[in-house]
């Protein structure tokens, strides 16, 4: 990618990269094995961490979008959405008259370091919302 085009994804709020802490999401695995998790969950934990805004560390895409781009009906993506919140893995939070989600950063994050602990501190937040 060469400068104009990554100048051009950071304006939109789009980067070309996210980081994926392996240590963290190897124990998701366990999580799958003993069946708190089921595979589909991290699936959809991953078409939602390519969808994370740089700039905001947000997600907005509507469920029926990511239901209907991964062949899912509604109802088994709820469900695969309601595991991820029980296991501090995604968070709802509200913007105007919408909503938005956010994926653990401690799992799954975009951005430089320094938006680290900003984004460890919005998810915190909406955790205790």
């Amino acid at each position: 990618m060469n400068p104009t085009q990554r100048r051009k994804c950071r304006e939109d709020g789009f980067e070309d990269w996210s980081m994926t802490f392996h240590g963290e999401v190897k124990k998701l695995w366990a999580k799958v094995k003993d069946r708190t998790l089921k595979p589909m969950d991290l699936c959809v934990a991953s078409y939602l961490q390519s969808h994370i805004q740089t700039k905001t560390g947000r997600i907005e895409v509507r469920t029926k979008d990511i239901a209907e781009d991964l062949g899912l009906t509604d109802s088994h993506l709820t469900q695969s959405m309601k595991r991820l919140r029980k296991e501090m893995l995604l968070v709802k939070g509200r913007r105007g008259t919408g909503y938005y989600w956010m994926l653990n950063p401690s799992f799954w994050h975009v951005g430089g370091p320094r938006l680290f602990q900003q984004r460890a501190a919005q998810f915190d937040q909406l955790i205790n919302d």
